[in-house]
């Protein structure tokens, strides 16, 4: 307390839940010498700028992982300058890029703003700028990009998005029926099927840093992975005293309007009126794709189906990292955090396979999950928020739906949903699928990962 090397304000932005990654950066900058003051989510620009008055703070923090939080962050660095904070401002998340903290952050704040695309990344660039010697050099590689704002604050006029469906989707297929067209919501035990699909690539890489092949080392029985999956075991033996993964999911009716797909009620008649239209947006290119091709068009009086389906893992794991972290345990904080959130990811991977058995089409016997995490299965799965329809907006029409908060997850006011550990999604058949962006800038990165 008395030789810190400064002070450090973080927050998730406004509208955002997601808080793994900045309160993990949190026990980093605490455990190198910084006094850090964590706002936690949701935090709005006002709430920031009065903890930037009573804490006087030498630098600040935001997080958010979702193109709009992107966004937001651009909002808050207005809205910090005109308060008058000064403070360097060092910004993460999935959907975030330095070129995007250049040209559209640093901008509306008018001073050092940092892109660190990760937490080490974060104490490296905090510790140059904390250093008397380092920190004008740091300020300056960081400046706005005055050019660069202009042109994004200019643009010359979008091209018009097509309607017609792209060229490069099949609308010659014949339209699967599914088994079942009833809301199902279920419980899901069996916590040891489930994390069989969990991805040990993003699990030990991506959440833990274990840096390289982390399989190929286990069976090489290499002692750091030795050590790591016996942590990851003690975690699992602990989340399984309380951990809940819980699963709503529905085949809906549907058909392709240009880019518009309408739901209807099971049973509906051809002209009835729908329960509800998604509207998508398509690549700004010729032929380019929009998620309604993926719907095939009516056929002999029948529809198409898409599925929607959400999961989640997250009761109570907020409460229980965060004691962790109290008590100073704070590996089995950002752990049981990172189980979570892949447990979820898990869920999802484990009901789209069933999803696909529903339909008639299950996976090969002889496929692998190392297939399945690769999606090298027919369809695929599209989450709000993210490229290829980043409007988040679009999760209320879900939710008016599918109603996944009666298995307790809940939409907040910034349609991001609570607990962390959830994810929902729309499941398309069409063996064409891919992944895409709308957008060829995605707030400066295209997410790979559509779930």
């Amino acid at each position: 307390e008395s030789a810190t090397k400064g002070k450090v304000v973080l927050a998730t932005v406004k509208g955002d839940v997601h808080d793994i990654g900045k309160n993990l950066v949190e026990i980093i900058l605490s455990n190198n010498g910084y006094r850090v003051v964590n706002l936690g989510i949701k935090v709005p620009p006002e709430q920031l700028i009065a903890a930037c008055a009573e804490h006087q703070p030498d630098a600040l923090g935001l997080s958010g992982l979702l193109v709009k939080s992107a966004g937001q962050m651009a909002i808050t660095a207005g809205d910090l300058r005109e308060a008058g904070v000064e403070a360097p401002l060092l910004v993460g998340g999935a959907a975030l890029s330095d070129k995007f903290t250049r040209t559209r952050i640093a901008p509306e704040y008018g001073g050092t703003v940092c892109y660190a695309k990760d937490a080490m990344a974060g104490l490296a660039l905090l510790n140059a700028l904390m250093n008397p010697a380092t920190r004008a050099e740091v300020a300056a590689r960081h400046a706005p990009q005055a050019a660069a704002a202009a042109a994004v604050a200019a643009p010359g006029a979008a091209p018009a998005q097509a309607q017609s469906r792209s060229r490069k989707v099949r609308a010659d297929l014949p339209i699967p029926a599914p088994d079942s067209l009833e809301r199902r919501q279920r419980d899901v035990p069996q916590l040891a099927e489930i994390w069989s699909y969990i991805n040990p690539l993003m699990l030990y890489r991506h959440h833990l840093g274990f840096k390289d092949n982390f399989e190929q080392a286990l069976a090489a029985r290499d002692s750091r992975a030795l050590e790591l999956q016996e942590l990851v075991e003690g975690l699992k033996r602990e989340a399984a005293e309380f951990f809940q993964v819980r699963a709503v999911w529905q085949f809906f009716p549907v058909e392709p309007e240009g880019n518009a797909l309408h739901f209807f009620a099971p049973g509906a008649a051809p002209g009835a009126t729908p329960l509800h239209t998604f509207r998508f947006e398509r690549q700004r290119r010729e032929d380019g794709l929009c998620l309604a091709d993926y719907v095939l068009p009516p056929k002999d009086g029948r529809r198409d189906h898409v599925v929607l389906m959400a999961v989640t893992a997250g009761a109570g794991v907020r409460e229980r990292a965060e004691a962790a972290k109290q008590a100073g345990r704070y590996v089995e904080s950002h752990g049981l955090q990172v189980l979570a959130l892949e447990t979820a990811e898990a869920a999802a991977e484990w009901l789209h396979r069933r999803i696909r058995e529903d339909w008639g089409f299950p996976d090969p016997p002889a496929m692998t999950m190392k297939e399945r995490f690769t999606s090298r299965y027919r369809g695929k799965r599209y989450a709000f928020g993210y490229p290829a329809c980043p409007n988040l907006n679009d999760q209320a029409g879900l939710w008016k739906l599918l109603r996944p908060e009666t298995i307790g997850i809940e939409l907040t006011d910034g349609m991001m949903m609570e607990p962390e550990a959830s994810t929902s999604a729309l499941v398309f058949h069409h063996p064409d699928c891919a992944y895409f962006s709308v957008s060829d800038e995605a707030a400066g990165r295209t997410v790979a990962r559509d779930f």
